[in-house]
C-alpha cells in the first residue's frame, strides 16, 4: 500500500518521463472510445501531470470534475469501469494508499505507458544478445522471398532505415503478445497490399488492430468493422 501525498510528492512513485500528449496518443492507438470515455482520458492526463505520471483521487471526486469540466453527467460505476479499464490495457496501475496516520486514502493511479516508451523499455530491460538478432530473423521474411516483391512505395535505397522501422515495431508489439510468427505472416500480407504511402505509419496502425483483434479474440475488445475482424481471424490462427 503506498503513502499518499501531494500531487507533487506522489512523483517519487513515476515510472517515466510523463508528457500528457504522448499519453493520450498511446491510449487511443490501444482502445475505440466512447464520447464519454474520450472525455475521462483527456481529464486522467491532466490530472497526472503534477505528479510526472502519478496522481491520486477518489471516484466521487473524478465524477464532479468530470461533469463540472464536460458538462456532462458520468455515473460512479462508468467511473470505476473506465479505471479498470484503463488497467486492463496496462496504460495505468489502480494502487491502494493510504494517509500517514495510516487512515484508508483515494487509490493512487501511475501511468504505466505512453508513446514511445516501450521500445526504450523492451531495449534498457531485454537487451539482445546480438543487436541485430530480431532484426535479422524479421528481414529474412521479405529478403526470401524473391516470387512477391513489396510494392515501389515501400521497397526503396534506403533498405536500412526501413529495417529499423521493422525491428522497432517487432519490439513495441512483441510486449502486446504479437511473436515472431505472426508478425513475420503479416509482413506476408503486407507483401499483397498496393498504394502504401507511409510504411511506417501503415505498419504501426495495422500492428494495432492486430492486436485489438487479439483482445477480441479473449473477449476483450469490440471490432465494429466485420470485414477486419474476418481479416484479423484469419491472420491469427
Amino acid at each position: 500500500m503506498l503513502l499518499n501525498a501531494k500531487a507533487e510528492e506522489l512523483s517519487k512513485y513515476s515510472k517515466l518521463k510523463y508528457e500528457a500528449d504522448k499519453f493520450i496518443r498511446k491510449v487511443k492507438d490501444v482502445w475505440e472510445y466512447s464520447d464519454l470515455q474520450i472525455r475521462c482520458v483527456y481529464l486522467i492526463s491532466d490530472l497526472a501531470k503534477k505528479g510526472n505520471g502519478v496522481f491520486s483521487i477518489a471516484y466521487s471526486t473524478f465524477q464532479a470534475m468530470f461533469e463540472k469540466r464536460f458538462n456532462m453527467k458520468i455515473s460512479l460505476s462508468s467511473v470505476r469501469r473506465f479505471f479498470q479499464l484503463m488497467e486492463k490495457l496496462n496504460l495505468l496501475s489502480i494502487n491502494e494508499a493510504k494517509r500517514k496516520n495510516n487512515s484508508q486514502s483515494a487509490n493512487i493511479y501511475i501511468i504505466e505507458q505512453q508513446c514511445e516508451e516501450l521500445q526504450q523499455i523492451e531495449e534498457n530491460e531485454h537487451p539482445p544478445e546480438s543487436p541485430v538478432e530480431d532484426l535479422n530473423i524479421i528481414s529474412n521474411e521479405i529478403k526470401d522471398d524473391k516470387q512477391k516483391s513489396l510494392n515501389n512505395t515501400i521497397v526503396n535505397n534506403d533498405n536500412v532505415q526501413q529495417e529499423k522501422i521493422i525491428n522497432g515495431a517487432y519490439i513495441e508489439f512483441k510486449k502486446q503478445g504479437v511473436d515472431k510468427n505472426l508478425f513475420n505472416r503479416f509482413l506476408s500480407e503486407m507483401k499483397n497490399k498496393a498504394g502504401i504511402r507511409n510504411f511506417g505509419a501503415y505498419l504501426h496502425k495495422a500492428l494495432t488492430n492486430v492486436v485489438n483483434h487479439m483482445n477480441l479474440k479473449r473477449g476483450t475488445k469490440v471490432f465494429k468493422n466485420d470485414k477486419l475482424s474476418n481479416f484479423y481471424d484469419i491472420l491469427i490462427k
